[in-house]
């Protein structure tokens, strides 16, 4: 439990930079010439902060308001922006954002994992394999941090992010699911 602490504290002190360096010796290459960003929540202009809120509430707002803990705009906001939060930003040309995740290193029963919280894709640009593209660089951030698994939860009635996850990227249910019928959510995971 020692090695995995420490394992999680090194990964949570990497630098944006570090990250970004590790996207750009990967040999992935960048979608359509996207410029990609890296952040700490902390380093995220407000600039950004208003276009991650707004493409998260055009995704995700209703599947909120529907679930059972319902919409806490306030607790969202802070979730977004603690400052464990890290971001990977895919941005157009004229600094629009198209997609972004936000995740964090983290111990998960036990378990060393990247967390993350949510992968969001502009309507306009979805099935361009831009998600796709962004669990591809969360798996390279395991890989080089010494995570054991992607971690993440999905409302049971968003099938098409469950079949994304399950099919495209190979995810399984975590073992940590409780498969309650009252719970609204699954846990899903993808291990290294």
């Amino acid at each position: 439990m020692k090695k995995s602490r420490k394992l999680v504290e090194h990964a949570k002190h990497l630098s944006s930079s570090d990250l970004y360096n590790f996207i750009l010796h990967s040999n992935k290459y960048i979608p359509n010439n996207y410029q990609i960003k890296i952040y700490h929540a902390r380093e995220l202009s407000n600039e950004y902060q208003k276009q991650i809120i707004e493409l998260f509430e055009m995704n995700m707002k209703i599947l909120y308001e529907q679930s059972n803990d319902g919409y806490n705009f306030d607790e969202k906001q802070n979730e977004l922006f603690s400052n464990q939060s890290r971001y990977l930003l895919i941005l157009s040309s004229n600094n629009l954002l198209l997609a972004f995740a936000h995740f964090r290193f983290d111990i998960d029963y036990g378990s060393r994992v990247l967390y993350l919280y949510e992968l969001q894709v502009n309507k306009n640009y979805q099935g361009q394999g831009l998600g796709q593209w962004i669990v591809e660089q969360m798996k390279l951030f395991c890989q080089k941090t010494q995570m054991l698994k992607i971690i993440l939860t999905v409302y049971k009635i968003n099938k098409k992010a469950i079949d994304f996850y399950m099919k495209k990227c190979q995810f399984e249910i975590d073992i940590t699911d409780s498969s309650d019928e009252h719970v609204d959510y699954i846990i899903l995971s993808f291990t290294l």
